[in-house]
């Protein structure tokens, strides 16, 4: 998920493992930790397009790494906070939860990460989060800012009485008060998760009780939330030629309809020794189609990610796509190009295909 939720949900884990022992440094280094799983985008400069896709929520994001990361740190941990009673085996735990529960949310999405690594590539993607969910988020932000603001008041409170001659004892009911607040919004934040575990349950059995009527021999191969919510899900079913998408919500009336995106693979032919493209097929998890564009570039589309709506050209436009291409060297390329699209309109149709207006929403071309 993005970088904001990963850093306050440490803070949270950070506030819950270490809180009682250092106050207001457990929130610190949880923003810390939960950070530093993605700082493997620091090697970017120096990686392609589909060498990026492999290494990022790679080896950083296992369980290897998992354990790993906490026998390296947890000393030097304790170490710093042996006053405060920081035991090892404590800052091991706090070091392997915060670490996980990155790894865990990021799961949830349908990006993919390689929990299995170095001993398997193969992506993990639950599918049940978008990337961006403030549903899950905002509680987790509140309480940090909060926790933040409170600790600052306290800090600057102390320091007026200490030099007037006397210091209050406001930090223990403080943290007490804290401890309560971090449990609370972390109990918001996971009954959201299984909100959006039962509504793709609920998608899942209305997509596919649809697709046995209208498309049978179609297979549901994936069933994800469209951007920023959990009640508008997108089901992409393949057949052989094919791929049909539809979408589903609990305030549609009837039955939706279908976008049917062709595979046309044989204009891949061409760049099947390629590693690169290898490596795009492997990120798709097979689930691709190739397009022309006008220019008389192939087009590359992972099929699994959605689509943006360019309502000025009445069209879909595919959200993961890649042209592929030869230099004047002879050297494979693989490019995304940039997407220009107006996320105001593209908000707004969300917003109503959501409460169940499919005329809208259908009436685009697909791409």
């Amino acid at each position: 998920m993005d970088s904001v939720t990963q850093a306050v949900l440490g803070g949270v884990v950070g506030e819950l493992v270490l809180g009682r022992k250092i106050g207001g440094k457990g929130m610190v280094w949880g923003l810390f930790f939960g950070t530093l799983p993605d700082l493997d985008i620091l090697v970017f400069p120096w990686l392609d397009q589909v060498e990026k896709l492999r290494w990022h929520r790679g080896i950083s994001h296992s369980f290897l790494m998992m354990v790993v990361a906490a026998f390296v740190f947890a000393k030097p941990l304790a170490w710093v906070h042996r006053n405060q009673g920081v035991s090892a085996r404590r800052a091991w735990w706090f070091v392997f939860l915060v670490w996980s529960t990155h790894v865990l949310i990021d799961v949830f999405t349908s990006y993919g990460t390689q929990v299995y690594e170095p001993f398997s590539d193969a992506r993990v993607a639950w599918s049940n989060l978008f990337i961006i969910d403030l549903f899950f988020t905002l509680p987790l932000l509140f309480w940090v800012v909060y926790r933040g603001w409170r600790g600052l008041q306290n800090f600057r409170e102390l320091v007026v009485y200490h030099y007037s001659g006397s210091e209050p004892d406001v930090r223990p009911k403080f943290d007490e008060v804290s401890r309560r607040g971090a449990t609370v919004v972390m109990s918001l934040s996971c009954l959201y998760v299984a909100f959006s575990l039962i509504m793709k349950l609920w998608a899942m059995d209305r997509i596919q009780g649809q697709m046995v009527e209208e498309i049978p021999d179609g297979e549901l191969v994936a069933v994800a939330p469209t951007p920023f919510n959990t009640i508008l899900w997108r089901g992409l079913i393949e057949t052989e030629k094919g791929y049909f998408v539809t979408h589903w919500s609990p305030f549609d009336e009837g039955p939706a309809g279908y976008y049917f995106f062709a595979k046309r693979h044989e204009l891949c032919e061409s760049f099947q020794e390629e590693e690169m493209f290898e490596g795009l097929k492997w990120f798709s998890r097979g689930h691709w189609v190739a397009r022309e564009t006008p220019d008389g570039e192939v087009e590359f589309i992972d099929i699994r990610f959605g689509e943006v709506r360019d309502h000025e050209a009445e069209k879909l436009l595919p959200m993961f796509r890649w042209h592929l291409s030869y230099d004047d060297q002879g050297g494979f390329e693989a490019e995304r190009p940039p997407r220009r699209v107006k996320m105001g309109d593209t908000l707004s149709a969300l917003w109503k295909r959501l409460l169940g207006n499919r005329r809208e929403w259908e009436a685009l071309e697909a791409f």
